[in-house]
């Protein structure tokens, strides 16, 4: 999402950005051909990246995208560290600014909890990395008359799109079941319906933008999905026609490729099995939409960069 994110800004012109990341070799590819001015290294601490947040002259705008996203993660000290303590830093940081703060929560706060519209109260976390997510939003809510500045938090659903081939089984289903196909001929498949909302990277990207620029946002929390869930059967047999079509495998029925497995025991009492962003902005329904065709797209991409 962090690349896409400067790869958005560059396309509007804007170059003069500083990245606040960890440094992977996988990872930095992603940032060849995007321009930015510097980068730091969060896990230097919260002392150093907040002394170097201040002496940055006249800021425009603070995206926070990056959290550790690891549902499977049992040490809460180290996710309210990532997750929580470093998203304060920076809010308050783009308050004493005055500038725009859009940040990432996530779907994951509303778990399994029949209701998923912001303002449904019906937030339901059942995981570490939902219930850093969650403080973090309740820390907006709760101190709303306190900044001066705009705070836009979204809650992604489910985000795919290029760039996420270091994530490994935090990527989205669209690549892992693309690499599936290409590394054991197979896609393993939950036995237990899922259904999520998916939305393209690029997408939350126009919509992050979008947030910081536009007037009429106002300070709160959105949903950002593409209100149009669909199961992982479903995005299963999309990923092989699409390979079908594009030659990379024999044409047959795509169920040939599917493989149904148990769901791991650790993952079912911490596994969202269904996720719609109800209640979505009407701006956020126009530039969110086809994620069918999108994730086409994708897959044809991922196919391309390959040959």
């Amino acid at each position: 999402m962090g690349s896409n994110m400067v790869k958005k800004l560059n396309e509007k012109g804007i170059t003069d950005i500083i990245i606040i990341d960890s440094y992977g070799d996988e990872k930095m590819k992603n940032l060849l051909g995007l321009k930015f001015r510097d980068f730091v290294d969060y896990q230097d601490g919260l002392k150093v990246v907040g002394e170097y947040l201040n002496k940055i002259e006249k800021p425009e705008g603070f995206f926070h995208i990056g959290a550790n996203a690891d549902v499977l993660v049992y040490d809460p000290k180290k996710m309210m560290n990532e997750n929580f303590e470093f998203s304060k830093l920076y809010c308050e940081y783009a308050n004493s600014k005055n500038i725009p703060f859009i940040y990432a929560s996530s779907s994951a706060v509303y778990g399994n909890g029949k209701g998923q519209d912001v303002n449904g109260g019906e937030e339901e976390p059942h995981n570490t990395y939902a219930w850093s997510k969650w403080l973090f939003d309740q820390y907006v809510l709760g101190n709303k008359d306190h900044f001066v500045n705009k705070v836009v938090g979204f809650r992604f659903f489910n985000v795919f799109g290029w760039g996420e081939f270091h994530k490994g089984k935090n990527a989205n289903i669209v690549y892992r079941f693309y690499r599936f196909i290409k590394e054991k001929n197979f896609i393993d498949l939950f036995n237990k319906e899922i259904i999520r909302d998916h939305i393209w990277v690029e997408d939350v990207a126009e919509v992050m933008y979008q947030a910081m620029v536009r007037p009429d946002m106002k300070t709160g929390i959105y949903n950002l999905g593409g209100n149009h869930p669909i199961s992982h059967r479903q995005v299963a047999e999309i990923v092989v026609t699409t390979m079908m079509n594009e030659g990379v495998i024999p044409i047959t029925d795509p169920e040939n490729y599917i493989k149904p497995i148990e769901i791991p025991e650790e993952l079912r009492e911490k596994f969202q099995f269904y996720t719609h962003a109800a209640g979505q902005l009407e701006f956020i329904s126009e530039i969110a939409k086809d994620n069918n065709v999108k994730m086409q797209e994708y897959v044809k991409a991922l196919i391309q960069a390959e040959k």
